[in-house]
């Protein structure tokens, strides 16, 4: 069963590879054709088992090796963290410093890796929506799965992309004579084509009566997305509604807070497993000292430390102390393990959960003025973590306890208090302290390497 697993892996690595071989690379925008042994676009896309390994292998591709952060295994959480009032560097590695200090270099490595993830990632996603297309072979129910699937994707990157460089240039193609000289998306333009995305995806997965599965993007998804989106655009009707959509759904919060981020959880709505055998999460890797005797590399700033209530059960469950010397150091402890002996990982790499939908929805009726209902949603999240319902009657003091309940329950995961504290408009009254802080430090810099190769690219400002 494990060789299986690891042949279809590796098979699957292989199709993206190939896919990206077939044009340019988008990060030196130069064209390379494809080797002679090589599998071809046309070859890739005639049947189902090659397309589904191709959307297969874009997942894998974002989980990795498992010993390298990116992107989508631990790299988001890291970096937003750090510029948030979550997380600090205990090891001073400079990289990482800059992010804490809100003072980001142009030629930072771990800000330009993850600006070519993620375009990497956008690559790979037109080259399957184009082979979908252009196939006159596959069946229709499988053209439409990976398209749907594809297309939630990139604008799960472009969403990304937004909130955290402010506008970025937008592919559709893998042209790389279009790409490579793209300029900066206006912002309304890049939310118009996340939005137009989720919707098609939406209607293609819809009608899609596969198994529903947890690893892959499925209707749910596309729901909880959508959910979040809107609610970022302050269209609280359609963030309460798609919300409901997948509250409803059959997904259940786990009680027992040490399972959450458990394989195929009923709480989980897509989660990514581990691509290398006998690896658990890249987060779990990263977070958890090699020996008890070692300081964490990343730990709690004292503003989230103290922030939980006495009785919280999160604090104890998804966290973890260290005392070495006087000194002791807290850190993220949602993923438990490191390396696993058995066939299949005990833990996935969680991106959508159902305790985010409620502080979705709770958020939209409160602002919508239905205080009961936004009351009765915070109150399943605060019960499951052993706390008393809210005291909070008013408008602004519900939307206050929904904010704070979203950095308790979100903490170091995805980037949301990051992203909570900017669209709240609250990012210079928390973050303010900081030494080095200044209002276009909201934004990070887009990548001196890239401002270079492509002239029609411009710098955010203050960088």
């Amino acid at each position: 069963m494990m060789k299986h697993k690891s042949t279809f892996t590796i098979f699957c690595a292989l199709v993206v590879a190939t896919i990206l071989l077939l044009s340019t690379s988008c990060r030196k925008f130069i064209e390379i054709p494809a080797p002679t042994n090589s599998i071809t676009s046309d070859q890739i896309f005639i049947d189902s088992v090659n397309a589904t390994a191709a959307i297969n292998g874009i997942y894998i591709n974002m989980m990795g090796n498992g010993f390298t952060s990116s992107f989508a295994n631990s790299m988001t959480t890291m970096l937003c963290g750090l510029s948030a009032d979550e997380l600090d560097n205990s090891s001073n590695v400079a990289n990482y410093k800059e992010f804490f200090a809100n003072n980001i270099n142009g030629t930072n490595a771990n800000n330009l890796t993850y600006w070519n993830n993620i375009y990497t990632y956008i690559y790979e996603t037109n080259a399957v929506i184009e082979g979908a297309a252009a196939s006159t072979t596959l069946p229709i129910t499988v053209k439409n799965r990976i398209t749907g699937e594809a297309k939630f994707l990139r604008a799960f990157y472009f969403f990304y992309l937004m909130n955290l460089y402010g506008t970025a240039p937008l592919p559709l193609t893998t042209d790389y004579t279009i790409t490579s000289r793209l300029p900066r998306a206006d912002r309304a333009v890049m939310t118009t084509q996340v939005m137009a995305d989720l919707t098609d995806a939406l209607q293609l997965l819809n009608a899609d009566r596969a198994a529903i599965t947890k690893n892959r993007v499925n209707r749910f998804a596309v729901n909880a997305m959508l959910a979040r989106v809107n609610l970022y655009q302050q269209e609280w009707a359609a963030a309460e509604a798609a919300a409901t959509t997948v509250i409803t759904a059959g997904y259940r919060l786990e009680p027992v807070l040490n399972n959450v981020f458990l394989t195929n959880n009923q709480e989980q709505i897509w989660q990514m497993t581990p691509a290398a055998p006998g690896v658990e999460t890249t987060e779990g890797q990263t977070f958890i000292p090699a020996a008890p005797t070692l300081v964490p590399s990343f730990i709690l700033t004292a503003s989230l430390n103290t922030a939980y209530e006495t009785d919280d059960q999160r604090k104890t469950s998804w966290f973890r102390s260290v005392t070495i010397g006087a000194n002791t150091y807290t850190y993220p402890y949602k993923y438990k393990l490191v390396r696993d002996n058995n066939t299949s990982p005990r833990e996935a790499y969680s991106v959508l959960r159902l305790a985010e939908q409620y502080l979705i929805r709770a958020e939209a009726r409160a602002e919508q003025g239905n205080l009961t209902g936004a009351a009765d949603d915070l109150n399943v999240i605060r019960s499951r973590a052993g706390l008393a319902h809210t005291t909070a009657a008013t408008q602004t003091d519900l939307l206050n306890a929904i904010l704070t309940e979203r950095r308790l329950e979100l903490a170091c995961e995805w980037g949301h208090r990051w992203f909570d504290l900017k669209r709240t408009q609250t990012v210079d009254v928390v973050l303010g302290s900081k030494p080095n802080w200044k209002t276009t430090a909201a934004l990070f810099p887009v990548p001196n390497a890239q401002v270079v190769l492509n002239p029609f690219l411009t710098q955010n400002p203050g960088y």
